[in-house]
């Protein structure tokens, strides 16, 4: 059955993101029910604690709709959220018990995305809005939250690129995908706070108080770029520079909020360097991540804005304004010059063309042919297919 043959496919490629689980595994059940007239598809999940000792159970029903049809991602989603359950029992000491289990949305959409990068599947282009959006979601508040259902359309897609960069930069910590099974062989039936229990297991990432969400911010960068290999424009690069510069800071009642390079005066303001550091770090790693795609004529550029970030974080700011200014000069003139040399090639295509190819009307010309239909001449082959013809048209 094909449900049956998709669930083993997850089961593989969990296997392969983060490695086999030992122990014996517990059964999952998968319970069908047939298409009843106006009924859709319904898929649930159950987890069951039997009395007398028995062993946990692990249910799935599923109600099948109009033509045995049922929705394929919401089926995997509810299998990979049993697979996350069953690695959590499995590897329960046999002295412990446990009287529900839970998996996040997060960790759900994480796993997901990280297993279709894998395979070749993943859309940068979820990543690339994230991006260009600023849809930031603090990091805590994406692994505190319980439900998804009240999101809109945008909203629930961002979630799942944050939870998919977010799983995928434990996965590239130094031993993540062990870190990261040792994570899931608890998660499930851990009982505390789920940030504790990610810094426990991967405490390379932590750090500092934004430690993880600065990896989470790189890795968003990472999947939102083409190849290395496929270098930005001029006008790309000025653009992303754009949305790059921009310093993070805190209100009075902590709340975050962001503002622009010619901003800087605020940041150097603040008395702890520690604070100043926290501030430029965002645009500092992004920066240095754009360098590697950049047009080839902005990395001194990016390298500048570097120097730029460092010195407000030092407290050296006695020439930051004038190189910002000459930066932004610098900048100026590149897509000036980007755009006269786009006119000169334009201008000379078209004056360089001294006659039209005609391929355009030879297209409408075979068209129009197409419209008409064939017209053979009538030789005695085709009378003798057109009586052949007419005695099968024959009304019997």
């Amino acid at each position: 059955m094909a449900m049956i043959q998709d669930a083993d496919d997850l089961i593989a490629d969990l296997d392969q993101l983060v490695g086999e689980v030992p122990g014996k595994p517990y059964p999952i059940y998968l319970e069908l029910f047939p298409f009843e007239k106006g009924k859709s598809s319904q898929i649930s999940l159950e987890f069951l604690k039997p009395e007398g000792g028995a062993p946990y159970r692990l249910q799935i029903y599923l109600r099948l709709g109009r033509g045995n049809s049922f929705e394929q991602e919401q089926f995997e989603r509810v299998i990979l959220q049993m697979l996350v359950m069953e690695r959590s029992l499995r590897l329960l000491p046999e002295e412990e018990s446990v009287e529900r289990v839970e998996v996040r949305p997060w960790l759900l959409d994480g796993l997901a995305e990280a297993i279709q990068w894998k395979n070749g599947k993943g859309d940068r282009r979820m990543y690339s809005s994230l991006m260009e959006s600023g849809g930031w979601i603090e990091v805590e508040d994406l692994v505190d939250r319980a439900a998804i259902a009240g999101l809109d359309v945008l909203s629930r897609e961002l979630f799942r690129a944050s939870s998919g960069a977010l799983v995928m930069a434990l996965l590239a910590q130094n031993q993540g995908a062990k870190s990261l099974a040792e994570f899931l062989g608890k998660v499930a039936v851990f009982e505390g706070e789920q940030m504790i229990l990610l810094r426990t297991h991967f405490p390379q990432a932590n750090l500092g108080p934004k430690g993880l969400e600065r990896w989470w911010m790189l890795q968003v960068a990472a999947l939102s770029e083409k190849k290395l290999s496929e270098a930005m424009t001029i006008p790309e690069t000025d653009e992303r520079l754009s949305g790059i510069l921009e310093l993070h800071l805190k209100n009075e009642n902590e709340e975050a909020f962001r503002v622009s390079l010619g901003s800087w005066r605020q940041v150097a303001g603040l008395q702890s360097q520690e604070e100043r550091i926290e501030s430029i770090r965002p645009a500092n790693d992004l920066l240095a991540h754009l360098s590697f795609r950049c047009f080839p004529t902005f990395r001194p550029v990016i390298a500048g804005y570097l120097k730029i970030l460092s010195d407000v974080a030092d407290g050296k700011t006695e020439e930051v304004e004038e190189m910002i200014r000459n930066l932004e000069e610098f900048r100026t003139a590149e897509v000036e010059r980007h755009q006269k040399l786009v006119d000169l090639m334009d201008w000379y295509h078209l004056s360089s063309v001294r006659k039209e190819s005609g391929e355009f009307e030879d297209y409408l010309k075979m068209q129009k042919n197409l419209r008409k239909g064939n017209e053979f001449e009538k030789d005695p082959l085709h009378q003798y297919l057109d009586k052949v013809q007419k005695v099968f048209e024959k009304p019997k």
